[in-house]
């Protein structure tokens, strides 16, 4: 009797079984790049945190070949909404409408498992080179898990891409490959 397994269920597999650094996590990286976001200029939103395998990554951050972890630390409470907004905002400035179809399942599918953050939270957006799967965590808790090298590089690049991104100030502080990173936000 010959049994067939899908390849989407060996990874769904694997991945119960392997220990959460081998699919892709801060710990089982380097810190390359810090920096801040603040809300008219003064309220500090977070602090975020830019992770990949080795600090010469740094230039070629949204490549698809390239694992990294962005850890977002909060000041200050949000809701859901409010992500899924700035998120969509961003997205739909950098992107085409028929690139933005094409994404959307995977788009809503994290959107959807957005929770609600206080002061102290932490968000975790991984992708793993490796799988071609991007996770997002709250708090060490993984939220969902996202099958998809475009995706991965269209969502990392809302913080991390030089056109229109969040926050260029941040964009800056994080992919500068110029300098290492800053200390609590400061411009380089």
């Amino acid at each position: 009797m010959n049994i067939t397994i899908s390849p989407t269920l060996l990874l769904l597999v694997s991945l119960l079984l392997l220990p959460a650094a081998a699919a892709g996590s801060v710990d089982s990286m380097t810190l390359i790049a810090k920096g801040d976001v603040h809300y008219m200029g003064f309220i500090k939103v977070y602090d975020a945190h830019l992770y990949a395998p080795e600090a010469k990554d740094q230039g070629r951050i949204l490549s698809p070949e390239v694992s990294k972890c962005l850890l977002l630390k909060y000041d200050v409470g949000l809701k859901p909404n409010d992500f899924v907004k700035g998120a969509n905002m961003v997205l739909e400035r950098q992107h085409p409408p028929e690139r933005l179809e094409r994404l959307k399942t995977h788009v809503d599918a994290l959107h959807s498992a957005y929770r609600p953050v206080d002061k102290g939270d932490s968000y975790t957006l991984c992708y793993d080179a490796d799988t071609g799967l991007t996770t997002l965590n709250l708090n060490a808790e993984q939220l969902v898990a996202i099958q998809s090298e475009e995706f991965s590089e269209a969502y990392f690049g809302i913080w991390l891409s030089p056109h229109k991104p969040l926050s260029s100030a941040l964009q800056k502080q994080l992919v500068d490959s110029s300098a290492g990173p800053s200390r609590d936000g400061e411009s380089r």
